[in-house]
């Protein structure tokens, strides 16, 4: 799977040096408002090109959704198509306007957002491109197993290790559950900031595992290891075909989006494992190795919490909630 990033950010010029004649802060915040229009003009033409070849594919794609929102100077954009594996049929999944496809031989999602962030007084825009593409084992379903969580957590272990030796390093228990019959809702005041059903699973949920913060002072060194972290579970995954297991593809830490490099399988029943990433809007790095049972449910603040049962959140001491956006 390829996974691409785009991001535009305006750059603002107020902050000047003390006896800066006026002539030169304007000369300096029109040097930058070239600089922003450029970016801006750039940044449209990506969006057209993109807008234009899944409108082109989507004519022999199996299913394909186009979904834009533009209101006051805020945009969306969610675009998802996919192509079956010869005679099988497609099944997808609708959450909100998101599509996600389970069993495609190849399969394109765009995810786009643009409007006012409070955090620099400015307009953000950001997106996200994954194209997937199966390519067959020769293996048939008979012969599959099970992903094999403790082996692989054995064979990480080294480089997980090492990002727990830089200066600043934490980790903290992950307990997040949710019984048969409680409800909660992706949304921004509140609830969750993923929620993934399983077909033909339950509906309730249990996840625990392990969070690694690491400071953003280590940025050369977390992202190396990253790397080193990347190669061993592509060697494990490559190397055991046999485990029903998904395999994801970053170069570096993902930015504001939680990333699976490895998405581990129990087929036989409705267990899974998770190998997550993250990089936040202060640059800190996280890493999550996850066990999970039935549907999995990422609540908001995450990264703060002790844990998260049914809607009540214990925040680990010193963390406070994220006000809203």
């Amino acid at each position: 799977m390829m996974r691409s990033y785009l991001s535009l950010v305006n750059l603002f010029a107020d902050n000047f040096p003390e006896g800066m004649s006026e002539k030169d802060k304007q000369r300096i915040i029109h040097e930058f408002d070239s600089i922003n229009a450029l970016r801006r003009q750039f940044f449209e033409e990506v969006l057209d090109s993109i807008r234009t070849t899944f409108a082109l594919l989507s004519k022999d794609a199996s299913e394909s959704y186009m979904y834009e929102y533009h209101k006051n100077g805020v945009d969306t954009i969610m675009y998802s198509l996919a192509f079956q594996r010869e005679n099988d049929s497609l099944y997808s999944s609708r959450f909100g306007n998101r599509v996600h496809f389970a069993n495609s031989r190849e399969a394109v999602n765009f995810d786009f957002h643009r409007g006012y962030n409070k955090g620099f007084g400015g307009i953000e825009g950001a997106g996200n491109f994954n194209h997937s593409y199966s390519i067959p084992t020769g293996m048939s379903w008979d012969d599959m197993q099970q992903f094999d969580t403790v082996a692989f957590s054995a064979h990480i272990q080294p480089i997980l290790k090492k990002f727990k030796k830089l200066k600043g390093t934490k980790t903290y228990p992950v307990y997040w559950r949710h019984d048969e019959g409680f409800k909660d809702d992706v949304k921004g005041d509140g609830g969750l900031v993923l929620k993934i059903k399983r077909f033909g699973a339950p509906s309730f949920g249990l996840t625990t595992g392990t969070h690694y913060f690491i400071p953003s002072r280590h940025q050369a060194e977390a992202e190396a290891l990253y790397r080193q972290l990347d190669s061993l579970a592509y060697n494990y995954v490559t190397n055991h075909p046999e485990q029903v297991y998904k395999y994801t593809f970053t170069s570096r830490f993902p930015y504001l989006n939680m990333r699976n490099i490895v998405e581990g399988t129990k087929f036989k029943d409705d267990n899974e494992y998770y190998l997550s990433c993250l990089r936040d809007r202060d640059n800190n790095y996280h890493i999550l190795t996850l066990n999970n049972k039935g549907n999995l449910w990422v609540p908001k603040d995450w990264e703060k919490l002790k844990s998260y049962i049914n809607g009540e959140k214990v925040y680990l001491k010193g963390m406070k909630p994220t006000e809203d956006d």
